[in-house]
């Protein structure tokens, strides 16, 4: 059992390091707090685009169709006016003119 003790205190002493050497989290992100279904931080699927801009704040989502550069743009409403929104690949929505 004395073998135990040395090993976790390794263990622990490796998991320190590791956590560490991470990069401190600062800045602000542009992607909703609700990840996309699929792979995190992008829209593949039209469910995941919805997801993404109703996480946004915006309702009433209509039109949603796929760009052949793997966006997805649609028409949304958010403060009772209707707007263009887009999703690009990462999975961040922007308000668009339209």
């Amino acid at each position: 059992m004395k073998p135990v003790l040395p090993l976790a205190a390794v263990l622990i002493a490796i998991g320190s390091i590791a956590t560490a050497q991470m990069p401190p989290t600062t800045g602000t992100s542009t992607t909703p707090a609700v990840p996309p279904a699929g792979m995190p931080g992008t829209a593949q699927t039209a469910t995941s685009a919805r997801t993404q801009i109703e996480a946004s704040g915006y309702t009433n989502i209509k039109e949603l169709k796929r760009r052949d550069d793997g966006s997805w743009h649609a028409l949304a409403t958010k403060n009772d006016v209707e707007v263009a929104v887009s999703v690009d690949t990462t999975g961040s929505v922007t308000q668009i003119s339209r």
